[in-house]
């Protein structure tokens, strides 16, 4: 099998012009992940036990969409799979929860199981023992992933889906580790300020 090394981008002087190659960029795209991981908080204890995965998979879709479709994008869904779609550049992006993001070691899964619709986008097979290669892609279309983990970690990345899961990475770019001290961290609500004042006492004459 024909096999080649996963491509891993951390550093913004790398993830950058890749994103902009892609015209996925960055700030976007962690609005797509703020939104969705705000709306898998609004499960509350009377749901689904899968609503916050529910929430956050619908919600993040909805993002991706509102976000990008226009120009260069637009809505696809080829083989039932929610997608959108750039066929100037031959691209297809998703959203997806995942485990676990942004972890070199960790090859993300996904929190629900791919249909073969995914699978055929995809490409298929590998070699197991060698977990950072996958195989050398043979078609013109790129097929994308928006991950997400609870924590708000997320990478743009290149799956190869087989089994239901991701069995490889062909490519992965990471754009939050969740942390708020990156300067990507996740969109915190504002609370209320305190209003102070002192009261005034006038006397009525």
């Amino acid at each position: 099998m024909d096999i080649v090394q996963a491509i891993i981008l951390r550093e913004p002087w790398e993830v950058t012009p890749r994103l902009q190659e892609l015209t996925l960029h960055k700030n976007k795209l962690l609005e797509v992940r703020d939104i969705a991981v705000h709306e898998r908080a609004n499960a509350t204890a009377f749901h689904a036990a899968n609503a916050p995965g529910t929430f956050s998979y619908h919600h993040g879709i909805w993002a991706l969409r509102h976000r990008f479709v226009g120009a260069d994008w637009r809505v696809d869904r080829t083989n039932g799979v929610e997608t959108i779609r750039n066929d100037r550049l031959k691209l297809v992006a998703s959203f997806c929860n995942v485990d676990l993001a942004c972890v070199d070691f960790h090859k993300p899964q996904p929190r629900t199981k791919k249909g073969s619709g995914v699978e055929r986008a995809s490409e298929p097979g590998l070699f197991e023992q060698l977990p950072q290669y996958a195989p050398r892609p043979k078609g013109e279309w790129q097929f994308f992933y928006l991950m997400v983990d609870e924590n708000g970690a997320a990478e743009l990345s290149r799956p190869v889906v087989k089994g239901g899961g991701f069995t490889a990475m062909i490519e992965r770019i990471y754009l939050s580790y969740g942390a708020d001290d990156d300067g990507t961290g996740l969109l915190q609500d504002t609370p209320d300020a305190p209003v102070e004042f002192d009261p005034q006492i006038a006397r009525k004459l």
